[in-house]
């Protein structure tokens, strides 16, 4: 046993914590607990390495009285029916199975080992389950990987198949009252089985989950809700109406540390309330009284950092008798911990347009220093609230309303109502038309955009190139324009109630930085990494870069898979190819045409020779021709300008398409990300362009910096960008003037990485 450090803990406290790495050299998985006939307590612990039977009934001096090894693998999940735990592995071990009888007299506990039974060969299972008389194994070897349903009430040490559901593959689950709760991890939804007749299970329903990766499901005591988990980065606990099956729909979700992109794992209810193991923050436990408005009202940090990844707390179990909760970090061994479990004070009511008396949906609901953010639904309808009572200030916003501001007395325990009424901003109306800069005539169907930080508005022009915008606040807005065949404009404007009229002219020519979709299409046959036309979200190794080419409008681009999740591993590009084809184009009227665009590649890890590219084709109606592309074996930091002359390749016609391919096939295995920026057609190379940017020499300093880095040799108006290392974007601007000082001192010590224009550079904080 050691010493711990501090940890970040509120409601809960730790009475002790055990060492597997010094007792095993083993991480930690699953925890599941027992009680004996005496009302002694234990912690049944899974290792990377076997089975852990722990003496918790003096929860501040745990002893370790059975060890039962087995193949060496992350997984082990465990159940108890009765005097005997279940344990699943993804080892192919079969099911392992303990005695616990014995205890507390004798820790010579007798083990046996499930392997099928009936014909069926059962090697491995990725969960378990039990109740009833019944074992449920989830994600096994057989079939689909549904549920099988075994009977431990004959012969708990010797179970026998009496039933299946494999409709799909099931990762986790839990069981009452003939009911099954199904987590479709991979199917992204959680389904309702009733199973009164195992021989013939009947599919109530089913329900997608806020992120599509339903990793574990848990009911009500009451049978009218349920609580479930996404295993992927920035994903909620959601909760859900299930009294009607049929008819299964979210009453309310949240997050641990939003906005820290951290993974939940597993939830458990007990009571009112729900204790969640959550990865890097530990054990969470929400008040869920009012399933519509889940608040967190206690928490025990068990690892030192806070990461986007699968570090920290696998499970956490909370239902010994003596309310000791037993949490498993993989790292840092068996945490024992004491909770107080206290009700949340809840507030809630209806906000309404003080003019109209209408219910006002999506408003905006904060409670000053709490991180957790609530919005009205379209009854005007709010429910929130904080851990700890007293006065709360609460801030109501939305665009086209004034803010609104309140005091307000909450109380532990008592839902306290507070009806708003906000008032309506007058607008003001900008008419914007758009010209065709050679001639003058005006374009219909052209893309507007107006925005700044608080809204965005958009619009089409009409038949006579105009579109009324309806504007609330007196603001820089930046204005974008854009039409397929012409040339994208971006510009900033200082716009207030009297504005006069905008005119924005257009040149033609193709051009698209994908600030608008202009109906580029998708093919392929890979399942996951497909192209999408979205603003970049950075992954580990900026497998995804996290930001847009440089030097156009707006921050969106086409990349391969643009899943909210920091794991450079999901949604990239796996066992097929992947396609984006431009609209049409008729270039016959360039003299020299060249297309420009930027790309970026990311191929790395897997066996075998480097097959993957990224890939770009033209065609002219009669004819395909690759005319560019990338093959690397590992990442590239920054996109790749590309400017190609096409008549080097392939006839010009009126019928010009451009598309862009990348693909990872089998059976060599690799991680391939890709994307594709401001594509443009001239009439001649820009490579002398960009190379003589390329030669301005950037200078950054001091560098390791304190608070302030200088930026020299810049142009005013560049934009910066600064990322840490995963690709985040922490902060962003544009150069004000000469030696422009940027001012980092909000950051951490480490290395950042600063983009100015198109060139980046390592920054280092002391």
């Amino acid at each position: 046993m050691l010493t711990m450090l501090a940890h970040s803990q509120f409601n809960m406290d730790l009475k002790a914590r055990l060492d597997y790495q010094e007792l095993h050299q083993a991480q930690l998985n699953d925890i599941w607990g027992y009680v004996d006939e005496e009302g002694n307590e234990y912690a049944i612990v899974g290792t990377t390495k076997g089975t852990s039977i722990v003496d918790v009934t003096d929860p501040e001096n745990p002893i370790e009285v059975f060890f039962e090894p087995g193949t060496e693998t992350v997984w082990r999940d465990m159940v108890t029916w009765g005097d005997y735990a279940f344990i699943s592995t993804e080892a192919e071990d079969g099911m392992l199975i303990i005695d616990l009888s014995p205890l507390p007299q004798s820790n010579n506990l007798p083990v046996s080992y499930y392997h099928g039974n009936g014909g069926v060969e059962f090697k491995r299972a990725h969960t378990v389950f039990a109740t009833d008389g019944l074992c449920f194994l989830f994600g096994s070897n057989v079939g689909n990987g549904g549920v099988l349903i075994l009977d431990i009430e004959t012969d708990p040490m010797n179970p026998t198949i009496v039933g299946s559901f494999d409709n799909w593959y099931v990762h986790d689950g839990f069981v009452r009252d003939n009911i099954m709760y199904l987590g479709h991890i991979y199917e992204g939804f959680f389904s309702i089985v009733d199973i009164t007749d195992v021989d013939n299970p009947i599919l109530l329903g089913t329900k997608t989950t806020p992120s599509n990766f339903t990793h574990n499901i848990w009911p009500s005591d009451d049978g009218n809700f349920a609580f479930t988990t996404d295993e992927v980065s920035g994903a909620f606990i959601a909760a859900y109406d299930i009294s009607d099956p049929t008819a299964i729909f979210e009453v309310d979700r949240i997050q641990s540390s939003p906005g820290k992109n951290v993974v939940p794992h597993n939830t458990h209810v007990i009571n009112d309330f729900l204790v969640t193991s959550y990865y890097s923050d530990g054990v969470t436990i929400h008040d869920a009284t009012y399933p519509y408005n889940l608040i967190e009202v206690g928490n025990f940090d068990t690892h030192p950092l806070q990461t986007t990844g699968f570090d920290g707390c696998w499970g956490a179990y909370p239902f010994l008798p003596s309310g000791t909760i037993l949490a498993t970090d993989r790292e840092y061994g068996l945490f024992i911990l004491g909770a107080t479990y206290q009700k949340a004070a809840y507030l809630e009511g209806i906000i309404t347009d003080i003019s109209t008396g209408l219910p006002i949906d999506n408003v905006k609901v904060t409670i000053t220093n709490w991180a957790h953010i609530n919005h009205s639904n379209e009854d005007g309808f709010y429910a929130t609230g904080r851990s700890y009572d007293g006065v709360v200030t609460v801030t109501y916003e939305k665009i086209g309303y004034y803010t609104e501001v309140d005091n307000i007395v909450v109380e532990n325990g008592v839902l306290t109502t507070h009806n708003v009424q906000m008032i309506p901003i007058p607008p003001y109306v900008i008419n914007i038309t758009v010209m065709d800069e050679s001639n003058g005539n005006k374009i219909s169907n052209a893309f507007i955009r107006i925005e700044n930080n608080q809204v965005t508005h958009e619009g089409i022009t009409n038949g006579i190139g105009e579109e009324d915008m309806n504007l609330y606040y007196q603001s820089l807005y930046t204005v974008t324009v854009g039409k397929w065949g012409y040339k994208t404009k971006c510009l900033e404007i200082e716009l207030n109630q009297f504005s006069p009229d905008m005119t924005v002219e257009l040149e033609q020519g193709y051009y698209d930085d994908f600030s608008f979709d202009f109906g580029w299409t998708t093919a392929g046959t890979s399942t996951t990494g497909k192209w999408v036309r979205d603003i970049p979200f950075a992954t580990t190794e900026m497998a995804n870069p996290g930001f847009d080419a440089p030097w156009d409008c707006g921050k969106h681009a086409y990349i391969t898979g643009n899943e909210p999740n920091y794991d450079f591993t999901v949604d990239e590009v796996e066992d097929g190819d992947v396609r984006l084809f431009s609209p049409m184009m008729d270039l016959t009227t360039y003299p020299d045409p060249h297309v420009n665009f930027y790309m970026w590649f990311y191929n790395r890890y897997g066996d075998g020779p480097v097959e993957d590219s990224l890939s770009i084709f033209i065609m002219n109606g009669l004819e395909t021709v690759k005319i560019d592309g990338l093959k690397v074996r590992t990442y590239m930091d920054n996109w790749v300008h590309s400017s190609i002359r096409l008549q080097d390749h392939i006839t010009i016609t009126s019928t010009m398409q451009l598309y862009v391919m990348t693909s990872d096939y089998n059976p060599d295995w690799n991680i391939v990300e890709a994307g594709f920026d401001h594509f443009y057609v001239t009439n001649g190379s820009t490579v002398a362009t960009v190379d003589m940017d390329k030669t301005k020499t950037l200078s950054i300093t001091p560098n390791p910096f304190t608070n302030y880095v200088k930026i020299e040799n810049a142009s005013i108006g560049m934009d910066y960008h600064v990322f840490d290392l995963n690709g985040r974007e922490i902060t962003a601007g544009k150069v004000l003037q000469t030696g422009f000082e940027l001012n980092l001192q909000h950051l951490n010590s480490g290395m950042y990485l600063l983009k100015v224009g198109t060139t980046t550079e390592r920054i280092i904080k002391n």
